[in-house]
């Protein structure tokens, strides 16, 4: 077959006419369809291309492609095809489907030490939207009109931004992927729009709010491990991951080696979220100390009453029997004191927030506030708490205005009424609603 050709879906006896090669002899001419001859509308024009050999079966790889309106447009896309041909780029794979990639892709993944955590989470992801919604379609077809479909098809359905980010974030990078490997020949996830995320705001408590946390947390067996969250960051995880060779009460000093997270409903374990996590030292204040050495007599009086019996090796946060916490054990303790003790509602990860605003507050440089919380750059913890710097910085201001005396009563007098302003009358301070900042 020529390399170049036209052809129509009619029949003669029951047979398709054959194809009209450009530069047709009069013998090719006088076998093709007659309206093809006279109407330069009809039918469409396509292509033929030799691709080599498959390596798998020996076979040579002959491309065809159909379906397009001039000559020109055929010829152009051979050209391109012939170009990734001689570069190595082709691929012939064109059955290979978007559902089939995703689960091809998710495996590499888990094979190259995707943590246990997210994995989960992308294969509920793939399995139960991604799949279902784009599956079907050739993974050399998809285009970005599809996945655009699918994604406002999901916000208008009622799924909430945030998840439908993270739904096309996983299928982005399986795209992308694909790109590498000459799959496909763009990722068609890419200039995606999506409403702007609006910021998710937690509730910070008050120090007296705390405090009242603190105070109720006593009374529970892991109030000392709450109390370390507290004055500490660390995740649940992180905290669920220490060991006591990880602590010296000596020195006041932690280091963060690991992490026990909850992956589908089983605990796995593993290294630090983020890289500058990893191996990170976080320094103990007195109270923080504290609660080690009262969680150390409680191992110890279980590891007495258990005798034989006692599972436990060198982890610091356990069961009576000595086994390991499970992390959503810790969670529904955590949120059954905040109840009693009649506080406004917060998840277990706010007492990492409620710490670095603790730390902030106090004036703490960010630059120590984010290598104590294991961010991977300080520009994250800028982004995370930039409002409470603002009052930070205010202060810093106040405090540098008030080492210089001055003679004029006119800046004085200002900063009363700045005073008034913030506090509402003079020496009767207002009590400030509870902080707000982005997760």
């Amino acid at each position: 077959m020529a390399d170049i050709y036209r052809r129509c879906g009619c029949r003669h006896d029951g047979q398709l006419y054959p194809a009209l090669p450009a530069g047709a002899t009069d013998a090719q001419r006088a076998t093709t369809c007659p309206t093809l001859l006279t109407d330069p509308k009809h039918g469409s024009w396509g292509f033929a291309l030799s691709a080599g050999k498959d390596l798998a079966t020996g076979r040579r790889i002959q491309i065809r492609r159909m379906g397009y309106p001039t000559k020109r447009a055929a010829q152009e896309e051979r050209a391109r095809l012939l170009t990734q041909v001689a570069s190595g780029r082709f691929t012939h794979n064109r059955a290979l489907t978007v559902r089939q990639w995703l689960t091809e892709w998710l495996d590499r993944r888990v094979q190259d030490g995707l943590r246990p955590s997210t994995a989960v989470m992308y294969r509920r992801y793939v399995e139960q939207d991604l799949q279902p919604g784009l599956g079907h379609l050739r993974l050399h077809e998809l285009r970005r009109h599809h996945v655009d479909r699918f994604l406002q098809a999901q916000l208008t359905g009622g799924r909430g931004l945030v998840t439908v980010r993270r739904m096309h974030a996983v299928l982005s990078s399986a795209l992308a992927a694909a790109q590498r490997l000459d799959l496909v020949e763009a990722n068609a996830a890419s200039s995606i729009r999506l409403p702007p995320e609006r910021p998710q705001r937690a509730q910070v408590w008050e120090p007296a709010q705390v405090g009242r946390f603190l105070d109720e947390a006593a009374d529970d067996r892991l109030g000392p491990l709450f109390e370390v969250a507290v004055f500490t960051g660390l995740r649940r995880g992180e905290l669920l991951g220490l060991q006591w060779q990880d602590v010296d009460l000596s020195d006041g000093e932690l280091i963060v080696r690991r992490q026990r997270t909850d992956a589908g409903g089983r605990t796995v374990e593993g290294e630090a979220k983020t890289a500058a996590g990893q191996n990170r030292r976080v320094g103990l204040g007195p109270a923080a100390i504290a609660a080690f050495e009262r969680w150390r007599r409680t191992q110890d009086a279980d590891r007495e009453l258990w005798q034989n019996q006692w599972a436990g090796g060198s982890w610091i946060f356990t069961r009576e029997d000595g086994e390991p916490l499970v992390p959503q054990y810790v969670t529904k303790r955590f949120e059954r004191v905040v109840r009693q003790a009649g506080l406004p509602v917060m998840t277990f990860h706010g007492l990492r927030h409620q710490h670095a605003s603790l730390l902030i507050a106090q004036g703490v440089e960010l630059a120590i506030v984010s290598k104590r919380l294991g961010h991977s750059s300080i520009a994250i913890t800028n982004d995370l708490y930039s409002h409470l710097l603002k009052d930070a910085n205010r202060q810093a201001g106040e405090a540098a205005e008030a080492l210089v005396p001055r003679a004029s009563k006119g800046l004085s007098q200002r900063s009363e009424h700045t005073t008034h302003t913030h506090h509402g009358r003079k020496g009767k301070k207002q009590e400030a609603p509870a902080e707000e900042f982005l997760f």
